[in-house]
């Protein structure tokens, strides 16, 4: 009686483990189809429909409440979801084809189903002792789990899986010995998420038992969850479930431990291929290379090329067809049934004429056994190394139609101009994210992005699970499903230092490494839409946090604490993302330009000698220039990245956009410091990532070194302030070796002494140069520059010359004129660019005129500054002086030059931005007088205007860069179409004549066109000459020969050959 009295008080908590238990482990088999998609009903619906109904009767009799700490948040979510689904029925399904509002309506039932169980785990958990009971539960579960997934590996237990819509039926499946193992879930990206989810949970658990039995059969669970995941062969998850346990432990005080697991890392791949090949070989077959036949005149991928000898054909009729284009050659080439007689009347080709060796294409994405099928996202094809020139090749119908109608193996032989490539490929799983799914979901999201196109918009498998939150309900739908994850997250925060049970803590902190894993997987996988995973991630949440409510001793005001969490340090870094990457993202289409063909050249091609190994490389980098300027870092970043990423531009351009994140996120906490407040700092770095007057330095991929140059610097100088306040060695060593690393990747790197000495005397009045001077912290930082110089003169680095170079005689007047273009240049955008070269081609010819400037200049700033300067208070003054010396030291060795380039005011901006901020906050001072709100209205609408302006400027950037790559891509194009098999080989010359250098503000070919012709043909005796006109090019060309071409340069980028010998007639 005890016990049905126990079950009778604690059914809900009877309900959770029973759920707990019975959805991971059984079968997802179909019991009601529903129309129009092939997700059934099964019975876990039922069974959750009938526990809450025991928690909607426990509720009404007020024997339960509906409040908890995400009651709200989830509410928000639902009604979202409601909106955003009713909105869609009505006006976008109408407009758009395989959408039907019947699969609407059950996902969006299926999201409040995933959700509800939460409401019942958290009413259900009354008692911290149940605890143990969730725990073994949990470990039973697993290990079934794993038991059942050995046995499909090496028994043949029988997979019900759900990846298809045969699969879904609920069919037994035999497993063959090269499948990947998903246990009792429906496919092994479930299994494996799930994994994810609980191994670090159960890890956690290690640390919270005392008991040494315990532990080590807690150790083995873990063990067994790992062998179990490798045998899903799931790449991701893999590496997330590694990140999980490292957070794990961080969050254990476990630092002994956090190196066993990244040593563990290191070692996974010796265990991967003794015992799993299988996942090595995933890793492996990521990105694979492959000979790819391209259309020479379009430089479109046709297929895969194969050689197979001529006996491939013997049984085989072969027949013609004529080409039109890539896409067309699965169409063209099967045969229809009333076609056969008269194909093989008119369109026979004998067996006798087909070569020795035939290029037969194989269909880009044709299976291939248990493999999966090679991708068609090829890397950069139009870069890619041209392998040789046909006129033709063969083609079997892979569909087996052909066959069928005939009764004979039939082949096909198009005719026409094609090119062998030697391309890089991604496989399937990604070529199907990149060039399918997501951009099908981002169109979704296009449509409304506030909610998005409803539930039921995007296809079943999205792979990434926030995306397929902005498709189907919007920016509103995603920001409320992550705010359920923030009010856990500060529930957890508030409560977790009250909690005195080891066990308990360790079990939090397990879910809070899952639950980070989950949403790391979500990336690429659809985690919360996979029944299984989501049920338990929302039970467990609602386990942990009735757990912790047991332990909580006073209330927690959450709007406050929401509010205080929106506005954290952490969440002003997370809105500096957003807009980072809205702003910018664009550009990871672009493609490569300009001097980028040189710094890959370099990591490319060894020359004419035998490659070194990489760490001799490394090392010549740093103590050989060859006559060019000291850039150590950035080589070595272009070596390190070419063999892993090839020529796939977009990886280098979220290189460029992530360092560009972080910098501004340097920004915000170095203006945080300076101006001291936190509101003028967010105002700083939103500002700076709007501007565009530096935008050359974020569009262009060989700009990278002057990026990381400025994080570094930047970076140098915080972390000394932070050593100044806290003196903290340890940032004093970040602070050097950051200056240190600033110095590898541009010269600008030597001021970082100078704007250290700047803020210790903006900050402390007492001190002054002489003081600081002698002190040895400032002292040890003269070293670097010292052994810099050194190293750079022992290296045969380039030192001036050209367009880096001073001249004595006009420096005074250049140094005026850069300040003006690069203050005009920071506030107004390069929009200023065509007034500062009128200026300074106006004032070249006329000195006189130049030096009157220059005069009327500097007065008028000295006496305006003079009236203004009484206006600050003590503290605006201090940082007026640090901003304008930080401005003039960031670009003083570039202020000397005879020109202002984009890329130097990158660093400089933050100085000038400091200065905007203090005028703008005078100016809301001012206007005060009028009242607060039309103080701030009016310095809103300065802002405004001024975003605007740059705004617009950056937009005008993408399609400049944008317009430049497409221009290069064309230019391979047409280069590609005149190729002869000889270019790769023999001696050539080439000689272009009218060579775009610029489009807008973006660069073309100014310099790289020679570096860029060897990645397409690899012939290190290709010379390249450029000719302002035709009859240039033919006078450099002299004696006509087969190995001088001589191409010229249309309007759209495209080359046409023209004739190496005059016309005589």
């Amino acid at each position: 009686m005890k016990i049905v009295r126990w079950i009778q008080e604690n059914i809900l908590f009877v309900f959770t483990l029973f759920l707990l238990t019975f959805i991971p482990l059984y079968p997802k088999l179909p019991l009601i189809d529903v129309k129009n998609t092939w997700v059934y009903i099964r019975i876990e619906d039922f069974l959750v429909v009938f526990v809450l109904f025991f928690w909607l009767l426990l509720l009404v009799r007020k024997k339960i409440t509906l409040k908890t700490p995400l009651t709200l948040p989830i509410f928000v979510f639902w009604i979202v979801g409601a909106i955003a689904t009713i909105h869609g029925v009505i006006l976008i399904f109408p407009q758009i084809a395989g959408v039907f509002p019947n699969v609407a309506l059950l996902s969006f039932l299926r999201r409040i189903e995933y959700l509800s169980v939460f409401f019942v785990a958290y009413a259900g958990m009354r008692d911290k002792r149940f605890l143990f009971s969730v725990i073994g539960v949990l470990i039973a579960t697993l290990l079934l789990i794993v038991l059942y997934g050995f046995g499909q590996k090496y028994l043949g237990f029988p997979a019900f899986l759900t990846m298809n819509e045969e699969f879904a039926k609920g069919e037994p499946i035999k497993l063959s010995a090269l499948s990947r193992v998903p246990s009792t879930f429906a496919g092994h990206y479930d299994l494996a998420a799930y994994l994810v989810l609980v191994v670090p949970l159960v890890a956690s658990l290690f640390f919270g038992f005392r008991n040494w039995l315990i532990r080590v059969f807690l150790a083995v669970c873990v063990g067994l969850g790992f062998v179990l995941l490798f045998m899903t062969v799931s790449r991701v998850s893999f590496v997330v479930l590694l990140i999980s346990l490292v957070l794990m432990l961080f969050l254990q005080k476990q630092k002994i431990a956090i190196l066993s697991v990244v040593l563990l890392a290191f070692l996974a791949p010796i265990f991967v291929v003794q015992f799993t090949p299988a996942l090595l070989e995933r890793f492996g077959n990521t990105v694979k290379e492959v000979d790819v036949l391209v259309d020479a005149k379009t430089g479109e991928p046709i297929g895969q090329a194969k050689i197979v000898p001529k006996d491939h054909f013997r049984n085989s009729i072969i027949l013609r067809r004529t080409f039109q284009e890539a896409s067309s050659v699965d169409s063209l080439a099967v045969l229809k049934e009333n076609e056969l007689s008269d194909s093989l009347l008119t369109s026979f080709f004998p067996i006798k004429n087909v070569p020795e060796q035939a290029v037969l294409v194989v269909p880009p994405n044709a299976p291939t056994g248990e493999n999966l099928p090679q991708g068609t996202a090829y890397i950069n094809l139009s870069l890619s190394p041209v392998v040789k020139r046909l006129g033709e090749f063969f083609y079997e119908d892979p569909s087996g139609f052909s066959q069928q109608a005939s009764g004979s193996a039939i082949s096909y032989i198009f005719h026409g101009n094609f090119l062998i490539k030697k391309a890089s490929a991604y496989d399937l799983s990604f070529t199907t994210r990149f060039q399918g799914e997501w951009p099908h979901a981002l169109a979704a999201f296009k449509r409304n992005i506030l909610f998005g196109s409803g539930y039921g918009s995007v296809s079943l498998a999205v792979d990434n699970n926030y995306l397929r939150l902005l498709g189907e309900v919007g920016i509103l739908g995603l920001s409320s499903f992550l705010t359920i994850f923030v009010v856990t997250g500060i529930y957890i925060r508030k409560i977790l230092p009250e909690v005195t049970s080891k066990v308990a803590r360790s079990f939090i902190l397990g879910f809070i490494a899952g639950t980070v894993g989950l949403l790391l997987n979500g990336i690429l996988i659809d985690v919360f839409e996979a029944s299984k995973v989501a049920f338990v991630l929302w039970l467990l949440t609602g386990i942990t946090l009735g757990l912790l409510t047991q332990y909580q001793e006073k209330p927690i005001h959450f709007y406050k604490e929401l509010t205080h969490a929106m506005t954290s340090t952490y969440a002003i870094i997370v809105y500096l993302l957003i807009v980072c990457v809205v702003l910018f993202s664009p550009m990871i289409r672009n493609y490569f330009v300009a001097d980028d063909y040189t710094w890959l050249r370099w990591a490319a091609d060894c020359g004419s000698n035998s490659c070194p190994s990489a760490l001799q490389t490394v090392f010549q980098y740093f103590t050989s220039s060859d006559g060019f300027f000291y850039r150590p870092g950035t080589k070595t970043f272009f070596f390190f990245m070419y063999p892993i990423f090839w020529l796939n531009q977009n990886v280098y351009h979220i290189v460029s956009l992530s360092l560009h994140f972080l910098t501004a996120t340097i920004f915000f906490l170095l203006a945080r410091k300076i101006l001291r407040s936190k509101l003028l700092a967010v105002l700083t770095a939103f500002l700076f990532l709007l501007m565009s007057g530096y935008g050359e330095i974020v569009f262009w991929i060989s700009a990278i070194g002057h990026m990381f140059n400025a994080l570094f610097i930047l970076l140098s100088l915080y972390l000394f302030i932070l050593w100044d306040e806290k003196k903290r060695m340890v940032y004093f060593i970040g602070s050097m070796l950051s200056f240190i690393a600033s110095l590898l990747f541009y010269e600008l790197g030597v001021v970082v002494p100078l704007l250290i000495i700047l803020y210790k005397i903006t900050k402390d009045s007492t001190s002054s140069l002489k003081k600081i001077l002698v002190l040895p912290q400032y002292l040890v930082m003269l070293i670097p520059i010292v052994l810099y110089l050194v190293i750079r003169f022992a290296a045969g680095s380039h030192w001036s010359g050209g367009d880096y170079s001073y001249n004595l005689l006009k420096l005074p007047f250049n140094i005026v004129g850069n300040l003006i273009g690069y203050i005009l240049l920071i506030t107004t955008g390069p929009i200023s660019l065509q007034f500062y070269q009128l200026l300074r081609n106006t004032t070249k010819v006329h000195l006189l005129l130049a030096f009157i400037v220059i005069a009327v200049v500097v007065t008028g700033a000295f006496f305006i500054g003079r009236l203004v300067w009484k206006k600050f208070d003590d503290e605006e003054k201090k940082t007026i002086v640090f901003g304008s010396f930080f401005f003039l030291i960031a670009l003083l060795p570039f202020l000397g030059f005879g020109n202002i380039a984009s890329r130097y005011s990158y660093v400089a901006t933050f100085g000038f931005l400091l200065l905007i901020v203090i005028v703008l906050k005078k100016m809301y001072h001012f206007l005060l007088s009028n009242g607060r709100d039309i103080a701030f209205a009016g310095v809103a609408a300065i802002i405004s205007v001024f975003c605007l302006v740059h705004v617009i400027q950056v937009q005008q950037m993408h399609s400049d860069w944008y317009e430049a790559g497409k221009k290069i891509q064309r230019f391979f194009i047409a280069l590609d179409s005149s190729y002869a098999d000889y270019w790769s080989k023999e001696p050539m010359r080439f000689h272009f004549v009218n060579v775009p250098e610029k489009v807008g503000q973006a660069w073309v070919f100014p310099v790289g066109l020679s570096d860029a012709i060897w990645f397409v043909f690899r012939n290190p005796d290709i010379h390249v000459d450029t000719s302002s006109t035709y009859e240039d090019a033919l006078r450099a060309v002299g004696t006509p020969s087969v190995n001088e071409k001589i191409f010229e340069f249309g309007d759209s980028g495209d080359v046409v050959e023209k004739p190496n010998f005059r016309d005589e007639q």
